[in-house]
């Protein structure tokens, strides 16, 4: 049997790209990912780990400049719907984004509006694994639901399920650079959606 969180993405598989601008989630949902592929800073010897692939839309929109990508998501659905039209060089994989696999040269880590079910124990454990599996120079590059400006004082309605949550940008940024692990850049596009680009030191 599956678990409610598998069943909550399947059920949204097939619509997942289709809602339109009306949707808050969705637009910046979109416009969330642009701003992503803007900031991989990829080129073609690049391996790429696309953590929450969902659909597929990071990781065959980066194909076409990498070497190589992984996608890696629960919904059974969703990868199914990620595998139409797949390049050749971009492997889709089911499994937990909290237990992400070994990738053979990698030097890319990304993520959209893909940690909203997670605890900040485990996402903290996430930015961890991330710094191990990366060698110095690479890159992470995460556009969820960041907030810069507290929750409460917006207006907004992007939480489909009673597990979404946002989190501080800041607070994120701070445990990403303790210790001198990384260097990041905060880009907030909505006082809820941020970007995080994680140079791995």
């Amino acid at each position: 049997m599956s678990s409610p969180l598998v069943r909550f993405w399947d059920d949204r598989a097939a619509d997942y790209d289709s809602a339109g601008i009306e949707s808050a989630e969705c637009y910046w949902r979109h416009t969330a990912t642009n701003v992503l592929l803007t900031r991989c800073e990829v080129g073609e010897t690049d391996v790429i780990l696309d953590l929450g692939c969902g659909t597929g839309n990071v990781a065959k929109t980066l194909a076409a400049h990498v070497k190589r990508v992984v996608g890696l998501d629960i919904s059974p659905k969703m990868l199914d719907r990620a595998q139409q039209d797949a390049p050749s060089n971009v492997e889709f994989r089911k499994g937990d984004l909290r237990r992400p696999p070994h990738v053979l040269g990698l030097t890319h880590i990304t993520a959209c509006y893909a940690l909203t079910a997670l605890t900040t124990t485990e996402r903290r454990a996430l930015w961890d694994q991330a710094w191990r599996m990366l060698k110095p120079g690479g890159m992470m590059v995460v556009a969820d639901l960041f907030w810069t400006v507290p929750p409460e004082q917006v207006e907004a309605d992007f939480f489909e399920a009673d597990w979404m949550q946002s989190v501080s940008a800041t607070d994120e940024m701070e445990f990403l650079e303790r210790d001198g692990r990384f260097r990041v850049l905060l880009e907030p596009l909505h006082p809820l959606v941020s970007v995080l680009t994680a140079a791995r030191l």
